[in-house]
């Protein structure tokens, strides 16, 4: 009897420690990265890049303005060809959504380029979505077809 509870005591004090160890390193490893408070409060659980491109073959500039509840990516101008790119971390909460305000020569849009689905995801590969503005509207990559989907239609006028 005293040899089995001796072995329960090793066993717990092991698990402990291996408890202790995971969370020692996995705040370590939160604190490298220079995340911030709420990154530690509320963990990313998948890394992500979205670009918008201006493939508008009229040469017309396209003016994007990229946020999220949390952040203002700022205005951009991009020519024939140009990218605009941005990388995050999605939330354990599955609350991240990213929407762009878009405009060229006679027409505009607002638009979500990143909310939480799993149809999305697919579609982005699970790591990219590539959103191309075209002269009817805006496209988003399909990874896993192989091509461009029209997602949404220009509205006219400003």
């Amino acid at each position: 009897m005293f040899t089995r509870n001796k072995s329960m005591n090793n066993i717990k004090q092991f698990l402990l420690g291996i408890f202790i160890y995971l969370v020692l390193t996995f705040h370590d490893r939160v604190l490298a990265s220079s995340t911030t408070t709420r990154d530690i409060i509320v963990p990313k659980i998948s890394d992500w890049q979205i670009t918008v491109v201006n493939g508008l073959i009229t040469s017309e500039t396209l003016f994007v303005h990229c946020k999220s509840k949390d952040d203002d990516l700022g205005e951009q101008n991009l020519h024939l060809g140009d990218r605009f790119s941005w990388n995050f971390g999605e939330n354990m909460l599955h609350s991240t959504l990213f929407w762009c305000y878009l405009s060229k020569d006679d027409g505009h849009m607002n638009v979500k380029v990143f909310w939480d689905d799993v149809i999305l995801f697919h579609r982005c590969g699970w790591e990219k979505c590539v959103w191309t503005a075209k002269t009817d509207g805006l496209y988003l990559w399909n990874s896993a077809i192989g091509e461009d989907l029209l997602l949404e239609k220009w509205e006219t006028g400003w």
